[in-house]
């Protein structure tokens, strides 16, 4: 199967090259060969700006970090960026037009880049010139607005459960303070821990572990207003802002809410698995104003359910400060 990919990727019409975070060129297939003369032994293991200057600039940089890092594909129409890569015997560089494609690639926990080159030198004729200018750069436009809604999206969510993840969460925490000490009201934050989780990733596997957490979310975010906030911390970690509590009193009811949504067992792939969750609760602006201290006070409180026999809340007390 390898050998049929590396076949593919010779005789494909088109350059495709794959780097790593640090631009190390790790494919070059035969068509970049054919087209610029560069072996593929002369440039594997080479970094990207040595090969091609061209992406030294700071426009081009930015493409191949976003994909790297933030997983953003860029399309680059000829129209507008002209060449990126030169023939061998290169004449006037003027002569020459590439579509260029950056797609975000991942295998493991590893990330790349790859590179799509079509060369649309030889386009036939100014009015097809014309129309494919005009189709390339409304086709870029809404490629570029596409790629920044899912890019934002992804950089605050959670790939697993599709929540808020701790990025977004952080924001969200201190938006809820801002808005707190604007209208003098009050909320509550709670740390979420599922008892037993780690049992279940050993006895079952991660993948029925993964489906576990995808139904923990959906039950947590079934017993919380539309005006609350629920997010994932990481692993089996989530955490719930219940913003403009009348009374500090109020989050006893969701938190017993909470507590019995998990009362009924998950079925994932015909295992019946049994979870509770322990649930550490503190107030704004009772317990402290600071969204840090809020996060470690809820935490804290979490705790004591957990070393008290799990399935529970509680809310912070400054007690708890001694044992911690």
């Amino acid at each position: 199967m390898d050998n049929l990919i590396v076949q593919a990727l010779n005789k494909t019409k088109m350059g495709i090259l794959i780097v790593d975070r640090q631009l190390k060129i790790i494919v070059w297939n035969g068509w970049l060969e054919r087209f610029t003369g560069l072996a593929s032994e002369d440039v594997l293991g080479k970094n990207l700006l040595e090969i091609c200057p061209r992406f030294k600039i700071k426009m081009y940089m930015d493409i191949l970090q976003n994909a790297l890092y933030h997983g953003q594909s860029r399309f680059c129409s000829s129209a507008l960026h002209k060449t990126f890569f030169l023939p061998k015997d290169a004449g006037e560089e003027t002569l020459y037009r590439q579509n260029l494609h950056v797609e975000p690639l991942y295998d493991n926990d590893h990330s790349y880049a790859m590179l799509q080159v079509s060369d649309t030198t030889n386009t036939s004729t100014r009015v097809y010139k014309l129309k494919n200018l005009i189709k390339e750069l409304e086709s870029e436009y809404t490629e570029i607005k596409k790629a920044e809604k899912i890019s934002k999206h992804l950089s605050l969510h959670d790939s697993l459960t599709d929540l808020p993840n701790r990025l977004a969460f952080k924001d969200r925490l201190a938006w809820s303070v801002s808005n707190a000490l604007r209208n003098e009201s009050r909320f509550a934050l709670m740390f979420v821990d599922t008892d037993g989780f780690k049992k279940v990733n050993d006895t079952y596997g991660h993948e029925v572990g993964d489906l576990v957490l995808q139904e923990v979310a959906e039950r947590l975010k079934g017993r919380i207003r539309s005006t609350d906030s629920v997010a994932r911390l990481g692993g089996d970690e989530f955490c719930i802002i219940l913003n403009h509590l009348k009374q500090d009193e109020d989050a006893s009811t969701v938190a017993a809410n909470l507590l019995n949504a998990f009362d009924l067992p998950f079925h994932v792939n015909s295992i019946e698995i049994n979870l509770s969750v322990s649930i550490g609760i503190s107030l704004f602006p009772l317990h402290a104003q600071d969204p840090s201290e809020l996060l470690k006070f809820a935490d804290m409180a979490m705790y004591r359910i957990k070393k008290n026999g799990k399935r529970g809340f509680s809310f912070y007390d400054p007690e708890m400060e001694q044992l911690w």
